[in-house]
């Protein structure tokens, strides 16, 4: 069923995905010139496919942690860094090889905090400028502390997040909706993998869904 209504949504996604009905300055950018840019080299492209799973060169160990991220995914995430170039970012669901790789060459002065449930809420990232949340996984124990926690990230009213497996863990896609309806602003963007959601005041609260 699934599928089936992604084949009927696929004009509408493919038509979006290159702008057309996208009123939003921003949005229109954000889509045409990042999450759906797919023309440039970036010069950290070749390395960071070298580590995903589903290219990984021969002498390469089977040490790393990313075995769910694709090669479209990891550069993604690197445009969306480089887009936005946070001065911190939290990320939930550490020791994954491929994002250290992406986080190290797209952002390398960036302050990475890293999530535990003993340690979060953090104050010190609260009312920072636009702090980036990479969600890739997270544990159902502590899925509560997390909501509240990115609740009040939400508050403070600038912050952006990119969600992973939506379509693969269940709890990641609930996180999705919490996080896409808990504000009356902001503009989400997905594939149904992948969500990005840029929690800024000035923006209306409207979602795209899009071809990644």
């Amino acid at each position: 069923m699934r599928a089936l209504k992604r084949l009927f949504d696929y004009p509408s996604r493919w038509r979006t995905s290159r702008g057309y009905g996208v009123h939003s300055p921003f949005a229109y950018d954000f889509i045409t010139k990042v999450i759906c840019e797919k023309d440039s080299e970036y010069y950290a492209y070749a390395e960071i496919a070298a580590f995903c799973p589903r290219a990984r060169k021969a002498g390469f160990n089977e040490i790393f942690a990313g075995q769910d991220m694709s090669v479209p995914e990891a550069w993604l995430l690197f445009r969306i860094l480089c887009y936005f170039h946070p001065d911190n970012l939290l990320e939930v669901g550490n020791g994954h090889e491929v994002t250290n790789i992406v986080l190290n060459r797209a952002v390398p002065n960036t302050k990475v905090h890293i999530w535990h449930p003993d340690r979060h809420p953090d104050p010190a990232l609260l009312g920072k400028t636009e702090p980036f949340v990479l969600i890739n996984q997270f544990h159902t124990s502590y899925e509560n502390i997390l909501e509240k926690y990115i609740g009040q990230l939400l508050t403070g009213g600038n912050s952006v997040y990119f969600v992973r497996n939506l379509n693969t863990l269940p709890k990641m896609a609930q996180l999705w909706k919490f996080i896409t309806s808990a504000t009356d602003f902001g503009m989400g963007f997905t594939d149904g993998y992948t969500g990005i959601f840029v929690a800024r005041k000035g923006l209306p609260h409207q979602m795209f869904y899009l071809l990644m």
